[in-house]
């Protein structure tokens, strides 16, 4: 009975940890649009299915290559593509379950409200912003799944063998799809170490860090050994560096000052001050429990970025720091709802605070990709249309004539928030299928539709210009 009573409970929260999250998420399901990798993928996925699973395994992520081929074989429109933002959103739904879940059986906070808040408010942080508006992203959440899977087996306080083996394939499963998403093993692991008021168990700490040795030798394989078996060739972004030095200090400049931002993009002095008091905060409280766990949290922080830190690509957009992100504001929460329990009323600011991140990721969402997104592809519908007949049978190319091309959204974030489709050469295949398509007209699109600044095409063909483009619709 007592059991039954528990579980009514939970899908009372299950509940609500879906609505608010459907919420938030909403223009990616309500919008019809496609953004930058997204309009190459509908392309490939009319064209040549088989460069896409090519592509994803020499770039190290075999099983993220595997999905994008099978789910290629939905995809014919640019409205299609929101069947990939329904399976990651479906996906986010699962894990702020299981986040749920998993905090409540370790006990882990002090009542079932405070782990309702700190499950639904990590699932509407920014790299899962990305991972659920950005098409091509849609296996991301799952690896992030499998992170926990994989320590939710190795954890588990009947050990065996067959535990054992799920956590390695769970874990590799997860390098498999998205390396920097497979880190987020680190952040079970310091959720269950770190803040949960048991002393640590090292011998718990040691089978984390050998399994996640073997995760990194997995992710090794795939990027390196597996490619050149396959194809004779791997891709110079998976390559290692030697300057650690110059890389940790870009570390602390970048993504890290990014995690401790946790929701606001724009990274103000003031709300990395705050965040940081409120993360020493959380830290102080984790003391109380183990003086070794502020420690602890500090090498989970460093080790999440592995990834980062080791090869010689130097990138810090919000979907590659996705297990520093939840580690950092885990604290951050953790902080938030010890100082929160010590008034008399603490749902309301509990309320207020999830109230507000979902509003926070619904506009991201809305300003970064989909109303952008939608007008530049209007933008070069009506180009297109204009200058190309009906009749025309030729080619028809896209050339980027300006280095400083307009924006359309408001403000931009590395590759993703407010990003220009328009302004990447890959781009044009995908938006010329799509318009041909829609308008049944007959001119051709070649193998690469994108020719340079200085090039001029001799055949019978017409030029679209990306400048002429976007100057005719921003203001």
């Amino acid at each position: 009975m007592i059991n039954i009573l528990k579980s009514n409970h939970n899908i009372k929260f299950y509940f609500f940890i879906a609505f608010l999250i459907l919420t938030g998420y909403s223009p990616t399901y309500l919008s019809s649009y496609a953004f930058s990798d997204d309009w190459f993928y509908l392309y490939a996925s009319n064209t040549d299915p088989y460069s896409i699973l090519k592509w994803d395994v020499l770039s190290g992520r075999p099983l993220y290559g595997c999905f994008h081929y099978l789910f290629s074989f939905l995809i014919d429109s640019v409205h299609s593509l929101i069947i990939l933002r329904v399976f990651s959103l479906l996906s986010l739904i699962t894990l702020g379950c299981y986040l749920y879940n998993f905090i409540s059986k370790r006990q882990i906070l002090e009542n079932d409200l405070q782990r309702f808040t700190f499950s639904t408010m990590l699932c509407l942080l920014p790299s899962f912003q990305v991972f659920t508006a950005w098409s091509v992203c849609f296996p991301y959440v799952l690896a992030v799944i499998f992170s926990g899977l994989s320590y939710s087996h190795l954890t588990h306080h009947k050990a065996s063998f067959s535990r054992l083996l799920l956590s390695a394939i769970f874990i590799s499963a997860s390098f498999a799809i998205y390396q920097p998403a497979g880190m987020s093993f680190l952040f079970f692991a310091m959720v269950d170490l770190c803040l949960s008021k048991r002393k640590t168990d090292r011998k718990i700490f040691l089978k984390t860090m050998l399994m996640l040795c073997f995760g990194m030798l997995s992710a090794l394989l795939f990027a390196k050994v597996l490619p050149y078996q396959l194809y004779h060739d791997t891709l110079g972004r998976t390559n290692m560096t030697l300057a650690l030095g110059k890389k940790l200090l870009w570390f602390i400049q970048e993504p890290l000052k990014n995690a401790i931002s946790n929701y606001d993009l724009g990274r103000t002095l003031l709300s990395v001050t705050l965040s940081i008091i409120i993360i020493g905060v959380g830290v102080a409280a984790m003391r109380k429990n183990g003086k070794d766990k502020p420690y602890l949290f500090i090498i989970f922080v460093f080790a999440a970025a592995l990834p980062n830190l080791l090869v010689s690509e130097s990138w810090a957009a919000y979907r590659t720091i996705v297990a520093v992100t939840l580690i950092t504001t885990s604290a951050f929460l953790f902080g938030l709802l010890m100082m929160f329990s010590k008034i008399k009323y603490p749902q309301i600011p509990y309320f207020i605070f999830i109230l507000l991140t979902v509003f926070i990721s619904n506009k991201n969402i809305r300003e970064g990709f989909s109303s952008p997104q939608q007008q530049e592809y209007k933008l070069i519908t009506s180009a297109i249309m204009s200058a190309v007949p009906k009749e025309f049978t030729g080619n028809v190319y896209y050339k980027i004539d300006e280095d400083n091309l307009p924006r359309i959204a408001k403000s931009t974030k590395y590759d993703e928030f407010g990003a220009l489709s328009l302004g990447m050469p890959w781009t044009f295949a995908g938006m010329a299928y799509s318009v041909k398509k829609e308008h049944a007209m007959n001119y051709v699109i070649t193998e690469t539709p994108f020719i340079g600044i200085n090039n001029h095409c001799t055949e019978p063909c017409l030029i679209i210009n990306a400048s002429a483009v976007l100057n005719h619709g921003v203001k």
